[in-house]
């Protein structure tokens, strides 16, 4: 008798495990992946959510959308139909006047990764210059372009929330 009680643990304990791994693979994920204007957006995020979602946030401050994406391949590789990508970027590049660098990072970013929804954010505009500055007239045209491109993906939506 007294050999069937470690086979006894053995077993509740891996039902334990089992019940835990499946309440963790049923979870909807998201993460909010961006540059500085991102931060703070995952705990946000995750105040308004139940616990059927985990969130997370990665940011890096100062970066351009080349980094953005090429940092968070890793992050979501693992991420179903379920689950949601934020991408935050662009400004960087509109700020140094490579707006196309930046728009066909983030198509092959959402073209490699089909498997997972996403939600593009807007650059916003830069409100310590005119609004007929080179610099907010490349905002327009990158965020136009969001706008009218990324439809053709099923799988992206666009959040304009600085118009």
């Amino acid at each position: 008798m007294g050999t069937h009680e470690p086979k006894v643990k053995n077993e509740s304990w891996d039902k334990v495990q089992r019940a835990k791994n499946k309440h963790i693979e049923n979870k909807h994920r998201i993460i909010v992946t961006g540059n500085s204007h991102a931060r703070g957006c995952a705990a946000e995020i995750k105040l308004n959510l139940d616990e059927g979602f985990e969130v997370q946030g990665f940011v890096i401050p100062g970066t351009g959308v080349n980094t953005i994406t090429s940092s968070a391949k890793t992050d979501i590789q693992h991420l179903s139909k379920q689950d949601v990508v934020v991408v935050w970027g662009g400004s960087k590049d509109v700020g140094k006047n490579e707006t196309k660098k930046g728009i066909n990072c983030i198509q092959r970013f959402i073209k490699m990764n089909s498997h997972a929804n996403f939600i593009l954010m807007e650059v916003p505009h830069r409100y310590d210059m005119e609004q007929i500055s080179c610099v907010n007239k490349e905002v327009d045209k990158y965020n136009r372009w969001i706008w009218k491109h990324m439809t053709i993906f099923e799988n992206t939506s666009n959040k304009g929330w600085f118009r």
